[in-house]
């Protein structure tokens, strides 16, 4: 019986600190969708304020509807609020000239990896240990 080759993994070339202009670039992104979340939440904040005080006037089956929509709501500003906390997180690191280093081992944090997920606190290897670790 043939034997298969088994392949080695490649390995990840070790990144480099992202520089300057790409933390200021990154920096006035996260800014951006900081007022543009902000935003977001007060809107819905305001337009569930605004419905609970039209509650008295509804029916039972508008009540039903109502609660579903309302339970949606929440879990879309519980999600919003999470990803603004992310952000000032981010913010906070890069004003404290750590933003790019993984939190587990120290690392810089490939420059691509940060501008798709810029409140990436792991590199890739760490976050997927971090991931096999949670699978168990």
């Amino acid at each position: 019986m043939a034997r298969k080759k088994v392949q080695p993994k490649a390995k990840e070339e070790p990144a480099e600190r992202v520089g300057a202009d790409v933390v200021e670039e990154i920096r006035l992104a996260l800014i951006s969708k900081k007022h543009t979340l902000s935003r977001a939440i007060n809107s819905e904040l305001d337009e569930m304020r605004d419905g609970a005080e039209g509650h008295h006037l509804a029916d039972m089956d508008d009540l039903g509807g109502d609660a579903n929509d309302e339970e949606t709501s929440y879990k879309i500003l519980e999600i919003e609020s999470a990803e603004l906390d992310q952000i000032d997180y981010a913010l906070g690191r890069i004003t404290a000239g750590t933003y790019g280093l993984c939190e587990e081992c120290e690392k810089p944090i490939h420059g691509d990896r940060l501008r798709a997920l810029p409140f990436a606190t792991l590199c890739v290897t760490c976050q997927r240990s971090s991931e096999r670790f949670e699978e168990d």
